[in-house]
């Protein structure tokens, strides 16, 4: 539809033959992939998961023991460094350490987030603060710190993981809202800057997600079966539901994609 407003080169067009592939394990092979957060719910099963296609996976979290424990039951290739992610120095030091290993990293994962809930007029400036600081700081102050590392890798795709709450306006749920929210802002402001050094941003929302502690902290059964009932996929999703994709978003397979929200919620709602 016109010319490049930099210049008058012709641009061309793909051979016909590059048709991506589906996504694989081997893929994944040989691979170093970095993740916030991976000590439990939908970090740990996409840590898991990548570790077992022959991925490095440098993941990280506030709990020691539980990040050491996983990271033995994984094997070799899982990785656990402690990080307090409302730390800026410790995000670096969390990448700066994971690009010591290969001097490159192929995917970036930013996943990690706590969703304390409180009545707007209730909530400290701090806590807010402290929300953002977790739920959404990271996400910047890590990218940051992992672009040059990207570029030098063969992956060049960072995956975010959002959420549905903030398109539906979850009540009590302001400030986390307010970071989710940013989070699209931001993924998609990354994908336009970005996109000329080869590395492609996108985004995953998930619905509500019965992960180990959503059901033993929020999930009654009568939120349950309200859950199905409005949904046009029948069940309750799992970890198990949001890993495939995030998986698809960082092969090749989507190759043609940035900048995108992709939300897996059952088809609660159609935004």
């Amino acid at each position: 539809m016109g010319t490049s407003r930099h210049n008058d080169k012709p641009v061309p067009l793909p051979p016909d033959d590059l048709v991506p592939p589906m996504p694989t394990a081997e893929e994944f092979a040989g691979k170093v992939a970095l993740v916030t957060g991976g000590t439990d719910g939908l970090g740990e099963h996409l840590c898991q998961t990548l570790v077992s296609f022959g991925t490095d996976v440098f993941f990280c979290g506030r709990r020691e023991d539980v990040g050491k424990r996983l990271q033995a039951s994984w094997g070799p290739r899982a990785h656990f460094v402690r990080c307090d992610l409302a730390s800026p120095g410790q995000c670096k030091a969390f990448v700066n350490h994971a690009g010591e290993f290969k001097g490159h990293l192929d995917y970036l994962v930013n996943n990690a987030a706590i969703d304390p809930v409180k009545p707007f007029e209730e909530i400290p400036v701090e806590e807010f603060d402290r929300i953002i600081s977790i739920d959404l700081r990271p996400y910047f102050v890590v990218t940051q710190a992992a672009v040059g590392l990207l570029e030098k890798g063969d992956g060049k795709a960072i995956v975010n993981v959002c959420t549905t709450n903030y398109l539906f306006g979850w009540e009590g749920a302001t400030a986390y809202n307010a970071a989710k929210a940013g989070i699209v802002g931001m993924s998609r402001s990354m994908a336009r800057e970005l996109g000329p050094r080869g590395i492609r941003v996108n985004i995953v929302s998930p619905g509500w997600i019965m992960t180990a502690r959503q059901l033993a902290e929020k999930v009654s059964e009568p939120a349950k079966r309200d859950l199905v009932e409005t949904q046009c996929v029948k069940t309750l999703l799992t970890a198990q539901h949001v890993t495939p994709l995030t998986l698809f978003l960082l092969s090749q397979a989507s190759a043609g994609m940035s900048g995108q929200n992709v939300v897996v919620d059952g088809g609660k709602f159609f935004y």
